[in-house]
């Protein structure tokens, strides 16, 4: 696991590239994906993370962060010529890697990031084609959404496989 530390221009940065995402979405009347629904702090909140974890990402690998905002399922991140979507938790016991099986393509990398702000760890990837289409790791983690794959941090892929090029 590797570990990236954000300053608080970055952290800024990506706090208002969050704040506009959310209220881009509500301002478009677009709705969250896949049934979630939440209060405006909670949405603000995890837009910010995610904003933030993208950040995290795009300086561990050296590439550019482009602060993006409501392109839907496009990629999050391009590196070389591999389509990334990073998702971001806050630390729990059991965190873990989703890919939703709609919206999801196949051959894109999938990277889980824990936000302990300022200090994000990128726990590994995988690529969407490992679960999509089978029922590895299909749940739907009993929160009333659509079923999921929630893939184990444990058996993510370094990070530093795919940094260094030793992946593709």
């Amino acid at each position: 696991m590797k570990q990236v530390t954000l300053d608080l221009y970055e952290l800024m940065a990506s706090a208002n590239n969050g704040l506009t995402r959310v209220f881009e979405s509500m301002r478009l009347n677009q709705e969250w994906g896949h049934g979630y629904k939440s209060s405006l702090n909670e949405k603000i909140a995890r837009s910010i993370s995610g904003s933030a974890a993208e950040l995290a990402c795009s300086k561990l690998l050296d590439i550019e962060f482009t602060y993006h905002v409501n392109h839907g399922n496009k990629p999050d991140l391009i590196f070389h010529d591999l389509h990334l979507q990073v998702r971001c938790q806050m630390p729990k016991v059991n965190n873990g890697l989703i890919i939703r099986p709609k919206g999801a393509k196949p051959n894109e990398i999938y990277i889980l990031i824990i936000d302990k702000s300022p200090i994000y760890e990128v726990c590994g990837f995988i690529n969407s084609s490992f679960v999509l289409g089978t029922n590895k790791y299909l749940t739907n983690l009993g929160n009333g959404r659509p079923k999921c794959h929630y893939i184990p941090k444990d058996i993510l892929t370094p990070i530093e496989i795919l940094k260094n090029g030793k992946w593709n």
